[in-house]
């Protein structure tokens, strides 16, 4: 394949990145590329504590999983799936855990039209852990919350199916294009006793630029996602308020130096609860803007061994309610410091350890927050 054709597909990776069931353990593929898997190992940990002097700690472990496995020159299929273990512990001594799989993800990628079009399908097969109790329900409330960062927030769901589209140009130094996707989600049971649930489906469309002049670099993406109704025994129930997620980044490299600065928001619309038979949109909403800035320095300290200094602060805005409303919720955030280093060996294999240290306040200064993670992964080209 000529390298000006995987400059098309390079680009349009970093789109369906977005597009196909987007999780931060997924990898993303390009076309031309020799086989590869990867397995990594992150813990995190977080500490919640109230002016009363009540402490919540939420642990977590995860073992992500990803394969990438070339089957044509223009046709690649990747693997996607965890295993991770939960623990939450109030200081009173009370605690509830939640271990098990995470779902299981197979996508496959086509290129067509000199690699400026590429179609995809996926399937979510429903390995993860599902049919949760009262205990396991509260541990995932918790780390679906918008002010921490815990890897896997929601271990399992039904069945789905993803078809995905993406196009891209590329003039010179610039480059543009779009893509989209939709993802079908059947019913499954949740929780204990709830055996009927079905998701919303949902729809994505995004568009991208880039722009590269000699060491520098930028990209600026957009998403648009909107759901369809949740339903429980066949009556809509509640649908998730449009989300419109922009991010914009900046590179620069020059001989032992790399430097990444990134900017995220994500906006979320009204949802739609039921309230006397039917679907109503909410008076506000229930979640704030998201805010994430995000930066690296890399410094290659020999051919092989890479140093890494990272930088993470997120703002996540008070939702709409007032003060006094009980689904009131104020601005919280956390900012976040750490270093790694990366490493390759044997010529075919890859690895990687960071370390980072979190601090920060939710609910207008009313809850403290302080956390860490820890990642070690390694990887192979074969």
């Amino acid at each position: 394949m000529m390298d000006s054709s995987r400059k098309y597909l390079t680009i349009i990776f970093l789109l369906t990145a977005l597009l196909f069931i987007y999780q931060p353990l997924e990898g993303q593929i390009v076309f031309g590329q020799p086989p590869s898997g990867e397995m990594k190992f992150i813990y995190q940990s977080w500490t919640i504590a109230d002016s009363a002097d009540n402490e919540i700690s939420l642990n977590q472990w995860v073992l992500p999983l990803y394969g990438f496995v070339p089957v044509r020159d223009n046709v690649e299929i990747i693997f996607t799936s965890s295993t991770a273990g939960s623990n939450r512990e109030f200081n009173d001594g009370s605690d509830a855990s939640l271990t098990g799989l995470n779902d299981t993800r197979l996508a496959v990628y086509g290129s067509f039209f000199e690699d400026r079009v590429v179609l995809g399908a996926g399937i979510n097969l429903p390995t993860g852990k599902k049919s949760l109790d009262n205990d396991e329900i509260g541990v995932v409330n918790l780390l679906t919350e918008s002010f921490l960062n815990f890897p896997i927030k929601n271990y399992g769901e039904g069945f789905g199916a993803t078809l995905e589209a993406g196009y891209a140009r590329t003039f010179d130094a610039f480059s543009f294009g779009g893509g989209a996707s939709y993802m079908l989600k059947a019913a499954y049971e949740p929780l204990e006793g709830i055996e009927d649930y079905k998701p919303g489906n949902m729809f994505r469309i995004g568009a991208f630029g880039t722009a590269r002049r000699d060491q520098f670099w930028g990209r600026l993406a957009l998403v648009y996602s909107i759901y369809g109704e949740d339903e429980l025994d066949g009556t809509a129930i509640f649908k998730d308020g449009a989300i419109f997620d922009i991010t914009g980044e900046f590179r620069f490299s020059q001989d032992r130096i790399a430097a990444l600065l990134g900017l995220r928001q994500i906006v979320r619309g009204k949802d739609k609860r039921l309230s006397s038979g039917e679907l109503v949109t909410e008076p506000e909403r229930s979640h704030g803007a998201e805010t994430r800035l995000y930066g690296e320095a890399v410094y290659g300290a020999s051919e092989r061994i890479a140093l890494k200094a990272l930088l993470d602060y997120q703002y996540v805005a008070a939702n709409g309610y007032a003060d006094d409303h009980p689904r009131s919720f104020g601005s919280s955030n956390y900012f976040g410091i750490g270093a790694g280093l990366s490493s390759s060996f044997y010529q075919m294999f890859h690895g990687q350890a960071e370390f980072e240290y979190f601090t920060g306040s939710a609910d207008d200064g009313d809850l403290d927050l302080n956390g860490w993670q820890f990642l070690i992964g390694v990887g192979a080209s074969f």
